[in-house]
């Protein structure tokens, strides 16, 4: 986007994200490259742009741009100054919906790491005509949704290399060791079950952001023991698997990348993810058990008192996990296997993993993302609209690894499920 005054514009810098979302443009970005942080406070601004300067003196620092009021009217010009918005101003649904709006309308490319779904369904209805009119590419849920989401793209291209019908179904089991949440991802939590309660967590439309158009008309349902304990034993994927909490999140996100490029995918295609329980004797009840304590933990935080009682424990706004910590003890670890439509002999394993703070593997997924929506629309003419993470295709799964993300995708005879 030639005569934008900046590549990257970062809204919420001083958040506990958006500041390591800016450590990370810091210390991987070049140093020419042009960027802003935007906020509401000038002076905290200053002092994370002093900071930031610590961390790599040589490089240019990033312009401070500030508002008054998150609206239309005064984020619009705002955004027109830049190529890419990275957005961490949540709750998404209560904060973010005018840099959205606005961003479709100026033809601003957007990424987001929200993990409310209903929230993206609400957006795309509202604004999707818009962002195609104006070309802006908008990626809301760059993560969590973005492992499971490009696993599921890297075993459909492998699977359509040996079955021109694609693939029937991919079973992802997906492990986020967590220390702790951060002031804002906990807000995230309780307000969202304040605005839809608990029902979309236990009864979610997994098929919900895709084009309404493009729904099958008979979703597959789960195996009767995975849907009233939770339970699926799937041996490829290290024994026994139960209900993810943030997998009816991701699994709306996989299935909007299937019905965008249904050649790719298969007419047949189903996505599942699960949390791995791993293998013992008791598996069954182990699986049982997590199932239950999800279901009912749900429920429980969604009590209004209850719910209060917790804001009144949450970390500060800003505040967070100690980073030395997450990166000694936290890793995210996603394996997936794929099933051809035809050749029933053979399977496509897929693995994404990375060790260290899940916080920093948010900036990470989003900043790379960013930089990549940057390239790639400038260089092809990208189509605008809302898209996935997988949209970004293999520019992004190689830009990963280079971050540091192991991914690997393979082809191999078939093990009984």
């Amino acid at each position: 986007m030639a005569g934008k005054e900046y590549d990257f514009m970062l809204f919420g810098a001083t958040g506990y994200t958006g500041r390591l979302c800016a450590k990370f443009i810091v210390k991987n970005y070049n140093t020419n490259t042009r960027w802003a942080v935007a906020g509401r406070s000038p002076a905290a601004l200053k002092r994370l742009v002093s900071d930031l300067a610590v961390l790599n003196p040589d490089r240019t620092p990033p312009g401070v741009v500030t508002f008054t009021k998150l609206d239309e009217a005064e984020i619009g010009p705002l955004v027109q100054k830049t190529c890419v918005v990275i957005n961490g101003i949540g709750p998404f649904h209560r904060f973010s919906t005018p840099i959205v709006a606005a961003c479709a309308k100026s033809g601003t490319h957007y990424v987001d790491f929200t993990t409310e779904t209903l929230w993206m369904r609400d957006i795309i209805d509202k604004y999707e005509k818009l962002a195609v009119e104006s070309g802006a590419v908008l990626i809301p849920g760059i993560t969590p949704g973005g492992p499971p989401d490009l696993l599921a793209y890297l075993i459909a291209s492998e699977i359509l290399t040996i079955d021109d019908s694609g693939t029937s179904e991919v079973i992802s089991a997906g492990k986020l060791d967590i220390q702790g949440m951060s002031g804002g991802s906990a807000t995230t939590v309780l307000d969202s079950l304040a605005t839809w309660g608990p029902w979309w967590f236990l009864f979610g439309n997994s098929w919900i952001l895709a084009p309404r158009a493009t729904v099958p008309s008979k979703i597959p349902r789960p195996p009767f023991m995975s849907w009233l304990f939770g339970y699926r034993q799937v041996s490829e994927l290290g024994g026994a698997l139960t209900t993810s909490f943030v997998g009816i999140n991701n699994e709306p996100i996989v299935h909007r990348s299937c019905a965008k490029n249904p050649k790719l995918y298969g007419t047949k295609f189903h996505f599942k993810e699960y949390l791995p329980v791993g293998k013992s004797r008791w598996n069954f009840l182990s699986a049982g058990f997590v199932h239950f304590c999800t279901y009912f933990g749900v429920l429980v935080i969604s009590i209004p008192p209850l719910r209060a009682l917790l804001r009144m424990l949450l970390p500060a706004a800003g505040l967070g996990p100690d980073i030395a910590e997450a990166r000694a003890g936290e890793s995210v670890v996603y394996h997936a296997v794929g099933i051809p439509s035809s050749r029933q002999d053979m399977r496509a394993h897929a693995v994404f993993q990375r060790q260290g703070s899940l916080y920093e593997f948010t900036a990470l997924m989003a900043c790379v993302a960013a930089r990549v929506i940057r390239d790639k629309t400038a260089i092809r003419g990208f189509q605008g609209g809302f898209s996935t993470p997988s949209s970004l295709g293999m520019e992004y799964v190689e830009a990963l690894r280079g971050a540091g993300v192991e991914i690997g995708v393979s082809l191999e005879p078939c093990k009984l499920l």
